[in-house]
């Protein structure tokens, strides 16, 4: 009858199996040589077959250990990765906060924010993590984060959505014939024009689709991209020009990137979310002011 493997068989088991050999093995457990022999045999008279066989003085693994190391070696991944995370907690002094947000945020927005807010309390620490427009409601529900950086609020009352400021959709180009930086240009220059266009790129890529049928506007689309980084990326290497965020463009853009901002701006709401009972969290509500101001002062800055 087959009894199951205890977590220090698999410990043992392991450890044996990378070191290849038990006297390799004890040393790294920092235990003794019989100890690691007896738990050795204790776990394979449980599964009723060999996990090692002695060929020339040393450990062969059986292919029954073979086949067994791939999940083993998952679940000691799992253990140590709890490990980590509990001795993590034990360090956390005044609180801990786990900030997921769109790439396009997470470029800038988010560890600036993160930065600035850590300075004035320096024992509060983060976890950070980027996510897509269409898995920001999963994540919060699922509690995978506790405070989710988007465009969109979503429409579910177990999420509570706090507007923190706004961003702007500008057009940036490798082509110095639209003028001067600080030239705002219709969206009728893209007409025509080679173009590195967005795919699932949200609601600030739902405005610019709008904003482009409205005005009659059909650009060449050389390149679909998923994300504002890729499509700045094109246009760094000559490709096409492309409209992408502005908090992208200030702090991926380079001496070779022009940024024009449009005649009618686009402009685009951030939104911090949290679930429902999350609502009331001090440091949560915290850290959003803060992201408030950091937004405030980015989107009053010049264009570089």
């Amino acid at each position: 009858m087959y009894t199951p493997l205890r977590l220090r068989h698999i410990e043992i088991f392991y450890s044996v199996f990378r070191c290849g050999s038990i006297s390799a093995a004890a040393r790294e457990l920092n235990v003794s040589q019989p100890s690691v022999s007896k738990v050795l045999r204790h776990a394979e008279d449980r599964l009723g077959y060999n996990l090692f066989e002695r060929h020339k003085g040393r450990l062969k693994a059986t292919p029954a250990a073979l086949e067994l190391f791939e999940k083993v070696e998952e679940v000691y991944g799992h253990v140590l990765s709890l490990n980590q995370m509990a001795n993590n907690i034990r360090g956390r002094k005044a609180g801990h906060l786990r900030i997921a947000s769109l790439p396009s945020l997470g470029f800038n927005v988010v560890p600036e924010t993160i930065t600035s807010f850590h300075a004035k309390n320096d024992a509060v620490t983060f976890e950070v993590d980027t996510i897509h427009t269409r898995e920001v409601v999963g994540t919060i529900l699922d509690r995978g984060c506790d405070i989710a950086i988007g465009y969109s609020a979503p429409a579910n009352s177990r999420v509570r959505a706090h507007e923190l400021g706004s961003g702007e959709l500008v057009l940036v180009t490798r082509d110095d014939r639209l003028g001067p930086d600080n030239q705002r240009v219709d969206i009728s220059v893209v007409h025509d024009r080679d173009f590195i266009g967005l795919r699932d790129s949200g609601p600030s890529g739902d405005l610019l689709t709008r904003r482009l049928a409205q005005a009659g506007v059909v650009p060449r689309e050389v390149v679909i991209a998923r994300t504002y980084y890729v499509a700045l990326s094109f246009v760094t290497r000559g490709m096409g020009v492309s409209v992408i965020d502005s908090f992208t463009a200030r702090h991926l853009g380079d001496d070779n990137i022009n940024i024009y901002r449009f005649t009618d701006p686009i402009r685009y709401p951030v939104f911090g979310l949290v679930s429902e009972d999350q609502e009331n969290n001090e440091l949560i509500q915290a850290f959003l002011e803060h992201m408030r101001d950091v937004l405030a002062d980015l989107s009053s800055s010049p264009y570089p």
